[in-house]
């Protein structure tokens, strides 16, 4: 964990970004089971007492921890968790390419008119 040293507030930043990421004081506050207030105060930095802590941790949990206490562990489980993603979304891309193509030759196939055998739709067309 980062040294305190330079700055005695920095947890209480941390989490004030992090809250603030989460929607407004109204939001947070009927999320964590406080009034609007205390909501507002922990969104301009104030800490929270034990019972708000305890509403903090059950709605938001590891993310709410990490980003507070572990920004840098955080920032990598992040990094990782879009490399991830893009990799899927890259996948689902190929998978749609690959049925609008195919759909493509199976309009093609259908406009054609009949004369003999059909196509086999299921060979990949040469490159």
């Amino acid at each position: 964990m980062q040294s305190m040293g330079r700055d005695p507030h920095i947890l209480s930043k941390r989490l004030a970004a992090f809250v603030k990421r989460q929607g407004s004081a109204k939001e947070l506050s009927d999320r964590i089971g406080c009034d609007v207030r205390t909501a507002e105060n922990i969104r301009e930095g104030h800490w929270p007492i034990a019972r708000h802590w305890l509403g903090l941790l059950l709605a938001f949990g590891k993310d709410l921890t990490d980003a507070v206490f572990h920004p840098d562990e955080a920032a990598a489980r992040l990094e990782l968790e879009v490399a991830a993603l893009d990799q899927a979304l890259a996948r689902k891309r190929a998978d749609l390419l690959h049925a609008q193509s195919y759909l493509a030759r199976l309009e093609k196939v259908r406009a054609r008119p009949r004369q003999g055998p059909a196509e086999d739709l299921t060979r990949h067309p040469a490159p």
